[in-house]
């Protein structure tokens, strides 16, 4: 006869029926490990991560009445866990200031200007209000593009990832990310040039 403990599956099928402390912690011991393992990927930062799983447990209770016996419970808080990280990368995405997209390297956008004739960099450390505005306007286009090119772009423009880290993490080889991303780039910026042609000629008037 097999034991009850033996799964995270088990434990949580004894923690809905019986609801008490011992049966929760062993529960969360046994899912704590991984949730910091899979959150980590979603926002590199341990601190971060920590507080991510914490809110997921505290989501997890108030939402039992919610879960499913015929899934698995441990699929259900990955899912919970997921939605936090995401979240949170919302978050970082609204408050992060443009001195750190310029210490990050961003290249959020390239755009061809016909008024200045070279390439520009749209995210720059002056004009707070103007390029905040920009910028906001470019995420919605990264987020209106096509597969595999919304993933890509999301993943080293806005989660800030290495070309390597995508890579490995999208099963793709190095080359097919660089000929992505450049090609969503371009495609970002012709829809940003057509759409709001008016925010880069205040962009270019600052910067020039």
């Amino acid at each position: 006869m097999q034991k009850r403990g033996n799964s995270i599956q088990a434990t949580a099928l004894e923690f809905l029926e019986k609801k008490d402390n011992s049966t929760l912690r062993t529960l969360i011991k046994r899912l704590k490990p991984g949730l910091i393992s899979f959150t980590y990927k979603y926002v590199n930062d341990m601190d971060i991560c920590k507080e991510i799983v914490s809110k997921t447990f505290i989501s997890v209770w108030e939402k039992l009445d919610q879960y499913d016996k015929s899934y698995n419970f441990s699929t259900w808080v990955y899912a919970i866990a997921k939605n936090e990280a995401l979240g949170q990368l919302r978050t970082q995405k609204r408050t992060v200031s443009h001195e750190k997209l310029t210490e990050n390297h961003s290249r959020v956008l390239q755009i061809y200007s016909p008024v200045v004739h070279m390439e520009t960099e749209s995210i720059g450390p002056s004009g707070d209000e103007l390029i905040d505005h920009l910028y906001q306007k470019t995420v919605v286009e990264i987020e209106n593009l096509e597969e595999p090119y919304k993933t890509v772009m999301i993943e080293r423009e806005i989660n800030q990832k290495r070309l390597q880290d995508i890579a490995a993490d999208l099963n793709w080889n190095l080359s097919t990310v660089k000929t992505r991303l450049r090609k969503a780039r371009q495609d970002v910026a012709k829809i940003i040039a057509e759409k709001h042609p008016e925010l880069l000629e205040s962009y270019y008037e600052e910067e020039y």
